[in-house]
């Protein structure tokens, strides 16, 4: 056996194997761990870039994208990623939308990207043999408070292995977060949780959407966790919605900023980043990384900084990384706590630190 390869991310777990004739089972195999560093950049310099972080020997590998295709830029916004059981990395941007096809160790290409049907792009998400993307549109109105609200966000699915363009879903306002579970696809959407099955072949629908009564705010990010749909609602907190009967079952109060991300750790919790502001002169208040425990409900505070704006849990480390983004002038700071232990050190990241996957893989021991 050549190689053998675990991959882990927020809410991927396999195993991959690859053997040759003549390989012997008394290979031995190391751990390696490996953290995927988003960096989102600046909207109009180009300057979105992948670092890898090695949980094992503590190094960052900085512009990795760019460093394994000759220099090329990944573009002006990554807005999200996820990766195959195959190990094939989806890396979703904006500006220009598009999707890179890489190998989600070495970050090379491996293909074309794909921009079919890509527009203001939001979220990916696979399963099913499917890749699905929340487009926000181009169509929009400007509301009191000078924001926008885009009227016909949709989820463009593609085919996971041919890449092939496949359907369009309109799916309402503001298609944010995605995740898929069971064959259905759930879309947070200003309008609640909207949810999409598969009608026979590569036929997609709006099956319904879900709008809570007592969180009645718009739905941001979702994660699934323990055959739970959990959803943001900022200004309210999170719900715990049940996919198999269609209800909520549980609603938690807790801090989220506007955006709302929400992510899981290996210990059954939820985690959010939320930076809340005063609305006087709109300085920071408080920046903070909170964990909720749906089995009890509690709310803690497991870090704090000036102006956080990332998440995410190792699932080999069980360390919490978040990051300072230094008002998108410089290099992003990346903290590293133990939560048990607390902080553990710091590295530097790319402009704009803002998402991770984390990725486990047993490769033959060097000799």
């Amino acid at each position: 056996m050549k190689k053998i390869i675990l991959l882990f991310s927020a809410v991927l777990s396999i195993t991959l194997f690859s053997c040759n004739s003549d390989d012997t089972f008394d290979t031995e195999f190391e751990l390696k761990n490996k953290v995927i560093v988003m960096n989102q950049g600046n909207y109009t310099e180009q300057n979105a870039s992948i670092y890898i972080y090695d949980e094992d020997t503590k190094v960052m590998t900085p512009n990795a994208y760019s460093t394994a295709n000759n220099g090329t830029k990944l573009g002006a916004t990554l807005m999200s990623a996820t990766f195959s059981t195959a190990g094939v990395g989806y890396l979703l941007c904006s500006n220009p939308d598009k999707i890179e096809i890489v190998d989600i160790l070495s970050m090379k290409t491996i293909t074309t990207p794909v921009t079919t049907e890509l527009s203001n792009t939001r979220e990916i998400a696979g399963g099913g043999g499917y890749l699905f993307v929340s487009n926000a549109g181009k169509e929009y109105n400007v509301l009191p408070d000078g924001s926008y609200e885009y009227t016909n966000s949709y989820i463009s699915v593609y085919s996971a292995t041919s890449l092939a363009y496949i359907a369009k879903v309109e799916v309402g306002s503001d298609a944010q977060g995605i995740v898929f579970h069971e064959g259905r696809l759930y879309v947070g959407t200003k309008d609640g949780i909207a949810i999409l099955i598969q009608e026979g072949g590569n036929s997609f629908e709006l099956l319904e959407v879900y709008k809570d009564e007592e969180f009645p705010g718009a739905v941001k990010y979702l994660t699934v966790m323990n055959n739970r749909i959990y959803a943001s609602v900022p200004g309210y907190g999170v719900l715990e919605f049940d996919p198999y009967d269609g209800r909520v079952r549980k609603r938690f109060e807790m801090p989220l900023d506007s955006n709302g991300y929400i992510t899981q750790g290996p210990d059954n919790m939820i985690y959010t980043c939320a930076t809340i502001y005063n609305t006087t002169d709109w300085s920071v208040e408080s920046s903070n990384v909170y964990q909720l425990d749906p089995s009890s409900g509690n709310v803690k505070t497991v870090a704090s900084g000036q102006y956080l704006y990332s998440v995410g849990v190792s699932h080999y480390s069980k360390n919490i990384y978040t990051s300072e983004v230094n008002g998108f002038q410089t290099n992003s700071t990346i903290n590293i706590i133990d939560p048990q232990n607390g902080f553990v050190g710091s590295t530097t990241g790319g402009v704009g630190t803002f998402r991770y996957l984390f990725v486990s893989y047993a490769a033959p021991k060097e000799q």
